[in-house]
């Protein structure tokens, strides 16, 4: 049961990650097309970055402890 919530957890984690990723990005790619300054582009590629490694943390996460909790549970 213990590793069901930690699933279920970093699923969570996972699913909000990426859907800030996703606002992130389109954030990055609106102020793009409009020609956004340079300092202003280079802090919206930074946050891009960060929330891209935070899903990729997330989904590693959950794909992990769904397996634990697959070969422990079955």
């Amino acid at each position: 049961m213990f590793w069901t919530a930690v699933w279920f957890v970093s699923n969570l984690f996972f699913v909000a990650a990426l859907i800030t990723f996703l606002f992130v990005h389109r954030a990055c790619t609106m102020a793009a097309q409009q020609g956004a300054d340079a300092g202003k582009m280079t802090k919206l590629r930074r946050g891009r970055l960060w929330a891209g490694m935070a899903s990729g943390v997330g989904f590693v996460a959950m794909c992990a402890s769904f397996l634990i909790n697959m070969r422990l549970n079955g």
